[in-house]
């Protein structure tokens, strides 16, 4: 009886000293920048209806901001999952405040976009000279 509770107490020492240190600051600041600097080199930038890029339906999106077709909303937070950002918004539409909602941005390809709220999802294309020499880049990245 007493090995067994010594070898389960070793097994205990073994296991929590294999456990990553997840107050360490450094790793967790590393993350967010991370996954700004990925949407800054994937989705920052205009994004139109097509690639003539006309002022109706334009798309201005940034990590602080998500300029949508009548709404504007404040990013609180981005996650990655793989090649998707998952944006937390408040948004406004029509001058009226929405409930907090999360954005999908997904690279379709290099140069085209999805966005989806849960509701709807639309598709734009990078914009011609007004494209960020950052916009829409790999997917490999």
């Amino acid at each position: 009886m007493i090995a067994r509770r010594v070898i389960l107490c070793a097994a205990g020492v073994l296991l929590a000293a294999c456990t990553p240190d997840t107050a360490d600051p450094a790793a967790a600041a590393s993350e967010p920048s991370a996954v700004r600097a990925y949407f800054e080199q994937t989705f920052s930038g205009l994004w139109g209806l097509d690639a003539s890029c006309p002022e109706e339906g334009m798309f201005r999106l940034s990590p602080e901001r998500l300029e949508l077709y009548e709404r504007s909303c404040e990013v609180l937070n981005l996650t990655r999952d793989g090649d998707r950002i998952a944006a937390r918004t408040r948004c406004q539409a029509e001058g009226q405040l929405m409930a907090d909602n999360t954005h999908m941005l997904t690279p379709v390809s290099e140069d085209t976009l999805s966005v989806s709220d849960g509701h709807y999802e639309w598709i734009r294309h990078a914009c011609g000279a007004a494209h960020a020499p950052t916009q829409g880049g790999s997917l490999n990245d």
